[in-house]
């Protein structure tokens, strides 16, 4: 256990920026580390979710030039909480554009959740632009996974809080949860769409581990829940904006790509999508996380696997 890698120290932004992409929207860009270095794209959680101060830490900011993108209508990015023009095809074309700007050729890309989804669904589309892809909790955005997080499944283990969470509502089966929670999302009176959101989150949160965190209710945590809130609503009624089963049945397309799967064994926000991932993913190896939960960011092990994978990509 002593010999445990950790996290890099903390780090500010060497270059950052906004790029106009359309649809009214301006995304916002930051890149850490060595400005020369290895390029690695991080991809965070989501829909709607920011970087976060810890996600430039896995890497090695003398090896590596770190880019982190704030998705539409999250973070830094314009305008705040929109669902507008914002898809699948948009955050794929946006990644390739930040490629364009940054004049990047190729690179690694790594993904925490449905930062996942995203990173195969982009190397899907551009694998020539794909050194590797580090990957931890996947997430496939199907229709089990949904099922299982807003059709009842994750509910039947965790009654009181999934009461909690659809009760509120009184809406029933998947599809009408997803549509109550738009609705409320969108309303028009922010602060429903705050209580609608707060519970979004909470729910996640619970599944996530996260559930004795006493409640940010200032302005600015109100913003960032009804963002992930409603974005994710907005992805999740559209099932991602992907075909059924879309990122495995391409899974061939990514043949030659080395790939790194890590994900933990108590993970209860997406416990199925890594399984079919590793068979129909030749080129992937799997490192599953002996009492890990969804990301873990704070499980040493977690944090130990990441680093030393980020750190065996180099050589690619």
């Amino acid at each position: 256990m002593n010999d445990l890698r950790d996290l890099y120290p903390p780090s500010t932004a060497r270059e950052s920026g906004w790029m106009e992409v359309g649809g009214g929207h301006r995304v916002f860009w930051e890149a850490h580390g060595n400005p020369v270095g290895i390029p690695l794209l991080h991809l965070c959680g989501g829909p709607g979710g920011a970087p976060g101060r810890q996600d430039p830490r896995f890497f090695n900011p003398m090896a590596y030039r770190i880019v982190l993108i704030h998705p539409r209508g999250a973070g830094r990015s314009t305008p705040a909480a929109s669902v507008e023009h914002n898809t699948m095809d948009d955050q794929i074309s946006d990644i390739e554009q930040l490629r364009t700007l940054l004049n990047i050729e190729r690179w690694i890309i790594s993904g925490s959740s449905w930062g996942t989804t995203l990173a195969l669904a982009y190397a899907q589309t551009h694998r020539q632009r794909i050194r590797a892809l580090l990957l931890r909790g996947v997430f496939l955005c199907t229709a089990d996974e949904l099922q299982w997080l807003y059709g009842g499944g994750a509910g039947r283990r965790h009654p009181e809080a999934w009461a909690r969470f659809s009760g509120w509502t009184g809406a029933a089966g998947r599809q009408g949860l997803l549509q109550a929670y738009a609705k409320a999302l969108n309303c028009g009176i922010r602060e429903e769409e705050y209580e609608a959101a707060y519970r979004w989150c909470a729910w996640e949160n619970h599944l996530a581990g996260f559930r004795d965190q006493e409640r940010d209710t200032g302005p600015g945590a109100k913003k960032q829940e009804l963002a992930m809130a409603r974005i994710s609503a907005h992805y999740f009624l559209n099932e991602g904006f992907l075909s059924p089963d879309q990122l495995i049945s391409n899974a061939n397309k990514l043949h030659g790509i080395h790939g790194v799967l890590i994900h933990g064994t108590c993970d209860e926000v997406t416990p199925m999508g890594v399984y079919p991932l590793t068979h129909a993913w030749k080129d992937s190896v799997f490192h599953p996380i002996e009492g890990g939960t969804h990301v873990s960011i704070d499980h040493p092990r977690m944090i130990d696997c990441i680093i030393r994978n980020s750190c065996r990509l180099m050589s690619l």
